[in-house]
Order: structure tokens, then C-alpha cells, then sequence
């Protein structure tokens, strides 16, 4: 947006949100508060829902709960929207496994023109459908704007990983089979911490006309005025831990505003031409050519998110030590609490839209409206500090439960790894599981769980990061190169005992005997099939068969590139064991010799599934003297391993682990996952399949 241009009525999209054959919701940002009406058509073209209410059943609508139009005015000039459609006959769902589509009017019932903008090629309207049992959805996190984007033979992917989506549902409109029915972003959707002083100056003018005040922060800092330097100052005064030489978003406009430049752009930002060439920037002009083709990908498939790190800040809540340090501080607790407002407001709002009540929208609002009033800063700070009810479950078959694995977390000691959920966030998905019906709840259902980082990742990485740790801890260098935050100490597995109470809870108190795993965060993608086996009790010995599957980054390649491909290749089976401290074991094993020895409860055994690509891996390219023989002796690890259980590793078209940039597409038969497609390349040419062997 350039200085003497206005701000557009619909700031993003509409995106669609939570679906089901009951409601369908859609979310709007808008410079000005309006009324819409959002109407829902069959393939006939026949009207089959609406957000208003027909007087001739006002009196039959015993479910209807509350406006069906829902407004949070965040600024003067940024106004968020939810609308609901019901369907027009009462008791009679929106029509399952076809395809729907919907329209949006205002006030004064014209059709809004923005529509047009958002249909799939050759389509009259946005549309979607709703799965009787689930059959295909997407996934993908970390989207970084102006990140390195290349494939693993280092070629430069110029799309944005969700545009490829958008292509990808128009060539399947009708052919719902290969149409994902969901989508879900499960991570860094934005990286708060990592903003281009390019942008950021654009950002920040855009966030004092959003939000109409210049909001300082409580220690009296005016962002808007504030050069590099001295926000870097403050970055650190505030505790945040983040090492990038970019700069911080902190004010709840400055977020407001990379939401609205990432979620289709419509607010024309654009880079300045006197901007100085890099590959930063060039890959940020390929992003937002993408965000036509990104508006139509949001508007037409029922979308879902989660926070993780980055949404936020670098390492938030990765141990007690860094939330004391942030917290201690008024103002760095006012960042995260801005972060998560924005968080709200633009990605969580749509998820469950019933988990926040009008009290907490009007908190939200009265201290962005009226920032000189004490009392609303601090109740804000409190409530978003405290509030745990982030996470939610879809009523889908298999059901789908969306973890927030970022504030429910149980940190023990002030360094040590956390349990990335506390017992009361295990109750809490206890009591989502109560609600699900009889059929969502047999013992033979894979129910799927997503959470921000894998759950069974390598053993390479993660036991290397805990080394370091461990050493770090023991040179006493907590502030230093090894310190936890730089080292990113916080896979599930870090904590065994949080581990294990996880899957424990999924087992024993759930009563599943098989679950899918969905995450990102990791920066590269992969499957690994894992037998976990645990024992409570003497005799109460009970196994849980799971599938792990990861897509990561739609667009943040890793510097590593390629070379992680070689280094991770999770192509032996792993098996780790792990201990339960002596007040965690049965009485007769705490009295006994088993509290000096203690015993094994519980064990996994990871076993990674080979992907089969388009696109042959590149010879080699040896700079160093030492790099043929490592080469070579890889290459004779892989032929003995294929002697040994007759697994392809020398196929150049077997990947056990790819970084090219990428959104998944998940297929299911009969509520088991068969195959995992990433979808890469501009022109979706460097498809690669996971198919997972049946157990």
C-alpha cells in the first residue's frame, strides 16, 4: 500500500472456515464495519442455506444459538467478521460428498465483486464439500515470505506453496476423490521475528492506519518511530531470545498488518523500487505474485490453524526460564500478548468459533479502542496470558484434534525440556473425546492429531540436539551457543516422561490402538511408521501402532539444502526404551529393587518409509577433498542395507527425507492413511509419494 492510498473494504478474504454438514463459516477483515449476508447453493444453483434466519421458521430453530454474524472491531480501520450459514430447512443437513458453493451480499443484497476474485478457473462461485468420512486433506508450516525456496536439486520453486494448492483444486472442481476436503496450516504462518527492515517500514505505517492509534508499549516506546537499532535494543530489554538480525513485530497493528500482507495481499504492498537486489527480496516478489492464486485457495477449501513458535516469537515457551524472562517484563509480556490477539483474530477465530465468548471479544477491543485505559491493558495481558483454549477437534470420521502444544505446556526445571502438555491439557482432550460419537470413539478408529513439531521424529537430530544440551548445561554456557533456545530443545521426546503421558493418555484413556501424527516445524518432510508399547501395571501391557507424517517448509528451505537429505536419512529402525521416575510406578515396584534399578515401561520402535519422486536425485557436486569418500561410503551403507531387508536406497528416485519446499495432500480409505503426495515445483512437477504399508 503506497502512502496516498486508501484502504480497500475487504482487507482479506473471504476464507473459509470451519465446515460442517450443520454450518458453514466465513471469515473477512474489512476497513469499515458491515453486514454481510452469505448464502449457500447446490450444484443446481438452488439456495440451500443462509446466515439469515426465514421468519417462516423462526419458531423451529431450537439449536440456533446467538447472531449468526459475529463482529470484532480491532481498529478504526480493521474490522474482523465471522458469518455463519445454517441450513434453510430445519433438520435437514447440507448435502455430504457433493459440491457446494456460496456467495456473499451486503447491506443492501449485492453481490459482493470481490467474489469474482476468488472462484477457481472456470467456476461461477467459491466452492467446497463436506466428506461423510474424511477421504483427502492438505497441510503444510512455515510460510516465511521472503525465505529460500528451492527444490533438492537446488532449483528455485517462484510460487508459494498454497498457490500451488489453488491449481491444484481447479483441476479437480469436480473430481472430489483427489479434492482435499480440509486444509490445515499447523505452524509459522508468519514469522514474527524475522520482518525485512524493507517491509517493516511498510508494515508499520499500515498498522497506525489499522488500528487508528499509535499504541506505545508500557515501557513508553513509540514503535512507529523507532529505527533498527533501537528496536533491536528493546527486542532484547524484553527478553525475546530471537538471534535473527531482521527485525520484531510488537505491536498488535504491526501484526495485524503481515496477517493481512500473507493472507492474499490485498492491501497492495508491495516492495520499493529503490530496494537494493538480494535473494531475501527476490524470493518476496515471488510470494506476493502469488497471493492472487493464495486468496483462492483460502476461499475455497474449509481452512484450519495453529500457532507454533514463530507466530509469536522465536523459542516462546521453551522452557520456565525463557517465560519468566519475558514475562518479567511488562512490555515483552504486551508483545505476546499483541501476537496472540492478531493470532485470534486472524487464524484462530474461525477454528471453533464457539471457544470465545463476547467477554473475551470485548477485551480484545476495549484496550485496542481505548489504549490509554490501564485497567483494559492489564486484563487483556491477563486473559490472553491465561487463556488455554486454543486447541479443538473436528467431529470428522477418523476425528481430527489440533493441538496448541505452545501454552499448555508443564516446564519443570528452569532449562530442562518441557512437557509439551501439562496433565490439564491431557484432561481437556480427554473431555473432547467424551463428546465424539460411539462411532468416532471404537478402539479400531486411527484418529489423527496434529501438533506443531513431530512427534516421532529422527533420532539423529533430536539425539544430537539433547547432547548438546546436556553439555551446554554441563560448561554452564546457558547463555551461550548451546543454550536451549538456540538449540531448539523442545521435541516431544526431550521430555520421555511428557512423551509417554501423551501417548499413554491416546491408549490407556482414549482407548485407541492406532493414531496418525500430522506436524511441521522442522523444515523438511517425511514418514515413519511407529510401534509404541507401554506398560502400567504388571500384565496391563497394551501397544499402540502409529503413522508420522511431516511437511515442512511451504517456503523456508533450510540453508542445509540437500545435505539434510544425506545427513537424516531415517533409513535404520530405531528402538529407544524409556524409564518412569519411582513415584510413577506401582507400589510393589517402589518398595522393591526396582527404585534403585528402575524398569523399563515403555519402548518405540521408528522405522522410516522410503518416497518415491519425479525427480531423480543429482549427482554429487564434490568441493572438499574428503566429500568422494564420504560418498562413497554412504553408498556402500545403502547396498548393504538393501541386502539386509530389501528397501531401495540407491534408487536415485528414493527420498527418505526431502527440504524442497512443499504442501502434503493426505489420502485415506476406509479411515486409515494410504499415501502421503507433496506437492512442489511451479508447475507440480516434483511430486513426492509416500505410500504407507498397511499394518
Amino acid at each position: 500500500m503506497d502512502d496516498n492510498q486508501t484502504l480497500p473494504l475487504i482487507l482479506a478474504g473471504p476464507i473459509l472456515r470451519r465446515v460442517t454438514a450443520d454450518s458453514v463459516t466465513v471469515w473477512l477483515a474489512t476497513s469499515q464495519r458491515r453486514d454481510f449476508t452469505l448464502r449457500i447453493y447446490d450444484t443446481a444453483d438452488e439456495q440451500v442455506g443462509s446466515s439469515v434466519m426465514q421468519d417462516s421458521v423462526s419458531q423451529q430453530r431450537d439449536t440456533w444459538a446467538g447472531s449468526l454474524q459475529s463482529h470484532a472491531s480491532l481498529g478504526i480501520n480493521l474490522h474482523v467478521t465471522l458469518i455463519e450459514a445454517r441450513p434453510d430447512r430445519v433438520g435437514d443437513p447440507f448435502q455430504q460428498d457433493t459440491l457446494l458453493r456460496y456467495n456473499l451480499f451486503d447491506d443492501q443484497d449485492n453481490p459482493l465483486p470481490e467474489i469474482a476474485d476468488v472462484c477457481l478457473d472456470g467456476e461461477p462461485l467459491p466452492g467446497f464439500y463436506i466428506p461423510q468420512h474424511l477421504q483427502m486433506f492438505a497441510y503444510g508450516s512455515c510460510r516465511k515470505p521472503h525465505g529460500p525456496s528451492f527444490d533438492d536439486q537446488e532449483k528455485t520453486q517462484h510460487h508459494d506453496s498454497l498457490a500451488l494448492l489453488a491449481d491444484h483444486l481447479s483441476d479437480n472442481v469436480q473430481y472430489l476423490a483427489n479434492r482435499p476436503s480440509h486444509l490445515f496450516l499447523v505452524g509459522d504462518q508468519i514469522y514474527a521475528d524475522e520482518v525485512p527492515e524493507t517491509v517493516m517500514d511498510s508494515l508499520k505505517k499500515i498498522a497506525v492506519t489499522l488500528v487508528g492509534n499509535d499504541i506505545a508499549l508500557p515501557c513508553g516506546a513509540t514503535l512507529s518511530t523507532m529505527d533498527s537499532a533501537q528496536r533491536t535494543a528493546l527486542k532484547a530489554a524484553c527478553g525475546l531470545t530471537s538471534d535473527s538480525p531482521d527485525m520484531h513485530l510488537m505491536s498488535f497493528g504491526e501484526f495485524a498488518a503481515m496477517y493481512l500482507l500473507v493472507m492474499g495481499n490485498r492491501i497492495g504492498f508491495s516492495i520499493p523500487e529503490k530496494t537494493a537486489p538480494s535473494p531475501a527480496m527476490d524470493s518476496l516478489r515471488d510470494f506476493l505474485a502469488s497471493q492472487a492464486q493464495v486468496r483462492k485457495t483460502l476461499a475455497n477449501i474449509p481452512t484450519y490453524m495453529m500457532f507454533d513458535d514463530h507466530d509469536v516469537t522465536d523459542d516462546w515457551n521453551i522452557n520456565r526460564s525463557w517465560y519468566n524472562q519475558v514475562h518479567s517484563s511488562v512490555s515483552g509480556s504486551r508483545i505476546v500478548s499483541n501476537a496472540l490477539a492478531a493470532f485470534w483474530a486472524f487464524q484462530s477465530w474461525g477454528n471453533e468459533p464457539a471457544q470465545c465468548n463476547q467477554e473475551f471479544i470485548d477485551t480484545l477491543q476495549n484496550h485496542l479502542i481505548v489504549p490509554s485505559n490501564s485497567e483494559y491493558a492489564k486484563h487483556y495481558d491477563f486473559t490472553l496470558r491465561k487463556f488455554h483454549q486454543w486447541s479443538f477437534v473436528l467431529p470428522t470420521t477418523p476425528p481430527i484434534f489440533v493441538l496448541d502444544c505452545r501454552t499448555q505446556r508443564d516446564f519443570g526445571s528452569f532449562n530442562s525440556p518441557p512437557k509439551l502438555l501439562d496433565r490439564y491439557a491431557l484432561d481437556s482432550l480427554h473431555q473432547a473425546w467424551f463428546k465424539l460419537s460411539p462411532e468416532q470413539k471404537q478402539d479400531t478408529v486411527a484418529p489423527i492429531f496434529i501438533t506443531g513439531t513431530p512427534v516421532f521424529g529422527f533420532s539423529v537430530i533430536e539425539g544430537l540436539q539433547q547432547s548438546a544440551y546436556r553439555l551446554g548445561f554441563l560448561l554452564g554456557m546457558a547463555k551461550g551457543i548451546l543454550a536451549p533456545s538456540r538449540l531448539d530443545v523442545e521435541s516431544w521426546i526431550a521430555n520421555r516422561q511428557g512423551f509417554s503421558m501423551f501417548l499413554n493418555a491416546i491408549m490407556y484413556r482414549m482407548g485407541y490402538k492406532k493414531a496418525t501424527f500430522i506436524a511441521g516445524d522442522v523444515h523438511y518432510s517425511f514418514a515413519n511408521h511407529a510401534t509404541y508399547t507401554s506398560q502400567l501395571a504388571p500384565g496391563n501391557v497394551q501397544t499402540l501402532e502409529c503413522l508420522q507424517l511431516t511437511s515442512s517448509a511451504l517456503r523456508n528451505t533450510p540453508e542445509a539444502g540437500r545435505a539434510l537429505e544425506t545427513f537424516l536419512a531415517n533409513d535404520i529402525t530405531k528402538v529407544r526404551r524409556g524409564h518412569s521416575k519411582p513415584e510413577t510406578l506401582a507400589w510393589w515396584y517402589r518398595v522393591f529393587f526396582w527404585r534403585f534399578l528402575r524398569k523399563d515401561v515403555w519402548k518405540i520402535k521408528v522405522v522410516g518409509i522410503p518416497g518415491k519422486s519425479t525427480q531423480a536425485r543429482p549427482d554429487p557436486q564434490f568441493q572438499k577433498w574428503w566429500e568422494p569418500w564420504v560418498a562413497k561410503t554412504l553408498q556402500k551403507l545403502w547396498q548393504w542395507l538393501e541386502k539386509k531387508d530389501g528397501q531401495s536406497r540407491t534408487d536415485p528416485h528414493t527420498y527418505w527425507i526431502t527440504c524442497r519446499p512443499n504442501v502434503g495432500l493426505v489420502y485415506l480409505e476406509q479411515g486409515n492413511v494410504v499415501k502421503q503426495v507433496l506437492l512442489s515445483g511451479d508447475d507440480r512437477q516434483a511430486h513426492l509419494t509416500y505410500n504407507v504399508p498397511q499394518h
